[in-house]
């Protein structure tokens, strides 16, 4: 393969530079930034200066505080990339050096933190037991990013817009259905089938607005002709939302496979209400075309557990 000739300033180029840049941005001040790294405003202020003149385009527009130019954008998101492949080669090699054969880490949605990912982290640890994982539970807009700064491997979770619109790679996997719980014994589990009307009669705990959930949710009570519940509780946490059904009447609506792990562990019971509305496939995105043996284990251990979890549905 034949190299392409680099500009001189690439080749002058150090991981170093680019730390000192990503402070500028972070602190939006040359005299903090000096300050943090423990040189004289002068010097970074000539250090900027030379930098703009090789790469021949300015970074900042000055003034208090910072700001990048347009050319300075492109320089941050590639800095980022950088870095984090950096920080990643650190740590493989620290892993390697210390008898592991690699590590992982996991971006998961609250959705599939409770069921799809701790199945599929024991299937790796029965394969491959120097594998480490580092799983990471948050909402996909802080989850993204990271990604894409390659501060995470993977994320596995609900393939929402924003995930298909970011420049990583994608792979759905299965749709789910979705599924109404209350607590065990609630009033509503003595009727043969349950309708959109009678679960309006019950204060509810919906996900915030605009998330998959509730927008699935919202269509259900329209296709119903029905408002939807007054003053609800609006809640993305697990822990909370499951406490709060064992212990009121309220109504909330899950993804099946954590219904049914609710379910099965007795904490909650399944409503016999039709829900016509999925979610949307759970699946796979990643930002590596040539990913690691273990990213590459790691996500044929996803698939496989997808696949069963789809066959059970």
């Amino acid at each position: 393969m034949v190299m392409e000739a680099r500009p001189g300033w690439m080749r002058r180029l150090k991981i170093r530079h680019l730390e000192v840049f990503m402070a500028l941005v972070e602190s939006g001040s040359q005299s903090v930034t000096a300050m943090q790294l423990n040189v004289t405003q002068p010097a970074l202020s000539k250090w900027l200066r030379e930098l703009e003149q090789d790469m021949e385009c300015p970074l900042f527009e000055r003034g208090r505080p910072l700001r990048l130019t347009v050319y300075g954008q492109v320089v941050l998101r590639y800095a980022q990339r950088v870095l984090g492949d950096s920080f990643r080669m650190a740590n493989e090699l620290e892993t390697l050096r210390a008898g592991s054969s690699g590590r992982v880490r996991v971006g998961v949605l609250p959705t599939v933190a409770a069921t799809l990912v701790p199945r599929v982290i024991a299937q790796c640890r029965r394969q491959a037991l120097h594998v480490q994982i580092t799983v990471h539970e948050e909402s996909l807009d802080n989850l993204l990013p990271k990604l894409e700064r390659h501060e995470l491997d993977c994320i596995v979770g609900r393939l929402q817009a924003e995930a298909l619109n970011a420049d990583v790679f994608s792979e759905a996997l299965y749709d789910e259905p979705v599924c109404a719980v209350v607590r065990a014994g609630h009033p509503l589990l003595r009727q043969k089938r349950v309708t959109w009307r009678d679960v309006a009669a019950y204060s509810w705990i919906l996900p915030l607005p605009g998330t998959p959930m509730r927008v699935r949710i919202e269509a259900e009570f329209a296709a119903a002709h029905l408002p939807l519940p007054a003053d609800p509780i609006e809640s993305v946490s697990l822990l909370t939302n499951e406490k709060l059904l064992q212990e009121t009447d309220m109504v909330s609506a899950v993804s099946k496979q954590l219904a049914e792990h609710y379910a099965g562990k007795g904490s909650l019971a399944i409503l016999p209400l039709e829900m016509r509305h999925a979610l949307g496939p759970v699946g796979l995105l990643w930002v590596d075309a040539n990913p690691t043996a273990a990213l590459a284990h790691f996500l044929d251990a996803v698939r496989a557990e997808a696949r069963a979890c789809a066959n059970a549905g």
